[in-house]
């Protein structure tokens, strides 16, 4: 019997299927792990693309854009920003074997976040953020099969309740970070960390769990280089960084695994002289290497 990557317990279940809990327990995989990939929906912790998670059965394409806006303020000290993103992602697990057939597992996630906080410059170069958000994600499942599903079957019909379904998820973020960032020669280095707080609440009437609870970490060093060239007379700035992020709670349980590695580079339109709305536009490729996870990606960005 196959393992499931996204979905680990799956293959332990079903092993037990006389058990009444059955579908109590399906239904709590299936909230943790639908979870799991909201993150990955609603937040810039990986740009758009796509990743294999475990095997080249298990897959994740997610398309993010994100949005930020500091406000000005009269004082040196401290500013307030606010913060959204428009995810959708599409999470898919193929050969997956537990009625005798090879059957396949869609899960599609639309997420939309609006969040903001407080930029402290709390010492020369260095800056400390709070802030918090709220995600309201739509989560679309869909169980494929050669075989069609049996109703009168209590396997059968758990797997049609729980995976062809329609769920809504209320996820609450809170976020701290502190970052250095001095100028040397128009070069700007940086070294950051940050960690994210989710709670996720769930009405569902067979999960035994209430929400599901996951932290972030993320230690991100790079640099910045001065205008490397123009287009159209907007100067072009480099970036180069690396990431090590850390994960805690349910999506690290969800995932079986508990970090992964980002390498990449973006490149910096300032297009302050063009649009008085839009300061920067940004496209990032980057690396993305882990026990159970592993991609390629692209992604855009606006700074307002």
């Amino acid at each position: 019997m196959k393992k499931s990557t996204l979905l680990p317990l799956l293959s332990t279940l079903m092993l037990s299927q006389a058990n009444a809990d059955f579908q109590n327990e399906l239904e709590n995989v299936y909230i943790k792990s639908a979870n799991t990939i909201l993150f990955f929906t609603s937040e810039n912790i990986i740009s758009s693309g796509s990743y294999e998670l475990g095997d080249e059965d298990s897959t994740l394409d997610t398309f993010f854009f994100p949005m930020t806006h500091h406000f000005e303020s009269d004082s040196d000290f401290y500013n307030f920003y606010v913060n959204g993103s428009i995810g959708y992602s599409k999470y898919e697990e193929k050969n997956i074997d537990l009625r005798g057939s090879l059957d396949e597992i869609d899960i599609k996630t639309y997420a939309l976040k609006l969040g903001g906080g407080v930029r402290m410059n709390i010492l020369k170069d260095t800056d400390m953020m709070i802030g918090g958000a709220y995600i309201y994600s739509k989560v679309n499942s869909d169980y494929k099969t050669p075989q069609p599903l049996d109703s009168s079957d209590p396997i059968d019909r758990a797997l049609d309740y729980v995976f062809n379904s329609d769920n809504d998820f209320n996820t609450y973020e809170l976020f701290t970070s502190i970052g250095y960032h001095p100028t040397i020669n128009e070069y700007k280095p940086y070294v950051s960390a940050d960690i994210r707080y989710f709670d996720t609440e769930i009405d569902d009437p067979y999960a035994t769990i209430e929400d599901t609870t996951s932290t972030i970490s993320k230690l991100k060093i790079g640099v910045i280089t001065p205008p490397v060239t123009t287009i159209k007379g907007l100067p072009l700035k480099l970036e180069f960084y690396a990431s090590d992020v850390i994960l805690n709670g349910d999506m690290k349980n969800a995932l079986d695994t508990d970090n992964f590695y980002v390498l990449g580079t973006t490149f910096h339109l300032g297009t302050a002289t063009l649009n008085e709305y839009v300061s920067d536009v940004s496209f990032d490729i980057n690396m993305v290497r882990g026990d159970n996870l592993d991609g390629f990606n692209f992604g855009f960005g606006f700074s307002f």
